[in-house]
């Protein structure tokens, strides 16, 4: 279903993720041919006198949705050429619904449709949502157990919600409250109501995807759940009291993130002497104990295990605050006698150091963005020095890869930069360490900012294979969540997060916890603590607007050993 002006940019990225491969064939267009006619004048000023819309009517006027990059409208004679094109007008009842004529649902059901994508059109109600085999599916640009109507993505940002979801619905006779078959949630963009508009938007178009897959796959159980129970209030365009309070807090977000700006992430690292299993538990608090590392202006994060039997081994990422760039270093914790050693440093940016074992020898896969690619590096055991052995992925923005096997298939497991990757997770499967990799039918294979983004490796309890993940709803790296796996194939991927870990607000590092590993009966984990070095702050200034040359790593507090030979 599409408007007589065309296809937005959103509904030809949903039509092209479904059409490329041949998923999906397009079989026709419903173009909707109604006209919306202007209010008249007194309608107009009616609304002025009750201050009922129109400083929301002149921010569109201003700022219309049509410059937002997911709105921009290709021309219909450009669509989707070939496919056979009918024209509707509903009839209206009521103040919003809007009924397909018998002739149109007649001519709709001859074409044996699978389902309809629903872009144009209002309220729609009655025969015509059973048109299809499977429906009529919609967006919903909120997320509908808190924000029913619209606008979408404004109400996030004016009740300082930090998540702002959206979901892809099979439509029956209720606002709102139709059968959900995929959601997403992606964090809320508080400076500006279009840049929310935006993100969400180009954050949901893969549903459609997911929600092809499960037809071709034979798993429609979804399709003929219980629709959704919510009795989320319905929002309407905002007053112009609500327009000035919303315009407000576009300001105090504004003022919030320069402060913010203004404060330092401090991270360290600490051994758990219990397995992975013990955080299932929700009475379970962790005995950490910290590194002393905490040197000014620097900081360790992102710690794996290298040995099973030798806990007091990490690897981890050093970063320095004055140039910006981590390194992978190894932390050994003895006491007053715990040492640092540099033993990756290619020259650009790395960070989380993922640790494997196979076939009797240790590998590293860190994080290195930068250079489009994962790399893979083994540690030689009598010298302590690693060296690039592999490069398991080209031209690929990856985050966080965490590799491992399961029933005999290799799995690599990654968030990335761009559009909905930061908030989704990505899955890659080989047959062997070293591939070749083949991506997943579905990627991404989720996208939600509370669980997708690794964490550390995963463990197996009772049978279940258990991820660790990053929850950035309040912060970057503010909690972990803990998802059982619940599907796992070429095909498919399903989990379900089973417990919510946050940092202790007494500990020493109570803004942030965002790593979990494990090795054996032994865990390594992360914490972080705001702070306001203004030392740093001028240094990193007069480095970055003047060009003066930053202060490399320095030690106080832990030893540092040199590196040993080093080869790429």
């Amino acid at each position: 279903m599409c408007s007589a002006n065309g296809l937005t940019e959103f509904a030809r990225k949903c039509i092209e993720n479904i059409t490329r491969d041949g998923l999906a064939v397009p079989a026709l267009l419903i173009i909707d041919r109604d006209v919306e006619l202007p209010s008249p004048l007194s309608t107009k000023l009616k609304k002025s006198i009750r201050l009922d819309g129109n400083l929301w009517y002149l921010q569109q006027r201003v700022l219309p949705l049509a410059q937002i990059p997911a709105y921009q409208v290709k021309p219909l004679e450009e669509c989707l050429p070939g496919v056979e094109r009918i024209e509707c007008k509903p009839e209206r009842k009521g103040k919003w619904s809007q009924y397909f004529r018998p002739e149109d649902i007649e001519l709709i059901q001859s074409h044996n449709l699978d389902f309809i994508l629903k872009f144009a059109f209002g309220i729609i109600r009655g025969a015509v949502l059973q048109s299809a085999k499977h429906g009529v599916w919609s967006f919903h640009h909120d997320d509908e157990e808190k924000y029913r109507g619209g606008p979408p993505g404004f109400w996030e940002v004016y009740h300082g919600d930090p998540v702002t979801g959206a979901l892809l619905q099979r439509l029956n006779d209720r606002l709102d409250g139709g059968v959900v078959l995929h959601k997403c949630f992606v964090p809320t963009d508080g400076s500006s109501y279009r840049a929310n508009l935006q993100r969400i938007q180009e954050c949901s178009w893969h549903m459609v995807r997911w929600a092809c897959l499960d037809v071709v796959q034979r798993r429609t159980e979804a399709f003929s759940s219980p629709p959704s129970k919510t009795s989320a209030p319905i929002y309407k365009a905002p007053k112009d009291l609500q327009m000035l309070r919303f315009w407000m807090r576009l300001v105090g977000n504004w003022f919030r993130y320069k402060r913010t700006n203004q404060r330092i992430e401090e991270w360290n690292v600490g051994i758990v002497p219990h397995p992975p299993q013990a955080f299932l538990d929700p009475a379970f608090k962790p005995p950490i104990q910290w590194s002393p590392y905490q040197e000014y202006g620097q900081f360790v994060a992102d710690p794996f295990l290298v040995s099973d039997a030798d806990p007091s081994r990490l690897l981890v990422e050093e970063l320095n605050y004055n140039t910006e760039k981590g390194r992978i270093c190894e932390l050994r914790l003895n006491g007053s006698q715990t040492t640092i050693t540099p033993v990756i440093d290619e020259g650009m940016h790395m960070s989380y150091p993922y640790t494997l074992r196979e076939d009797g020898a240790t590998y590293a896969i860190p994080e290195c963005d930068e250079a489009r690619s994962i790399f893979l590096y083994r540690l030689n055991e009598e010298t302590g020095t690693w060296s690039r052995e592999a490069t398991l992925l080209e031209n690929i923005s990856a985050y966080d890869a965490t590799v491992f096997q399961h029933e005999g298939r290799w799995w690599l497991l990654c968030s990335a930069s761009g559009g909905c990757a930061p908030w989704s997770l990505y899955i890659w499967h080989a047959p062997a360490l070293r591939g070749p990799w083949e991506p997943h039918v579905a990627n991404p294979v989720k996208t939600n900012l509370r669980n997708s983004r690794p964490a550390g490796n995963l463990f197996l309890h009772e049978g279940q294979l258990y991820r660790p993940s990053q929850d950035n709803r309040n912060s970057y790296g503010g909690a972990l969540c803990i998802n059982r796996i619940d599907e796992l194939s070429v095909e498919r991927f399903r989990e379900t997060a089973v417990r919510w870990i946050e940092p202790d607000p007494q500990g020493p590092f109570p803004d942030g916890f965002h790593t979990l590993s494990s090795r054996g009966q032994f865990c390594a984990v992360d914490g972080k603590r705001h702070i306001f070095p203004p030392v740093l702050l001028i240094r990193r200034f007069l480095a970055k607007r003047l060009g003066v040359q930053a202060p490399g790593f320095a030690y106080s507090k832990v030893k540092l050993a040199p590196p040993g030979p080093w080869r790429k």
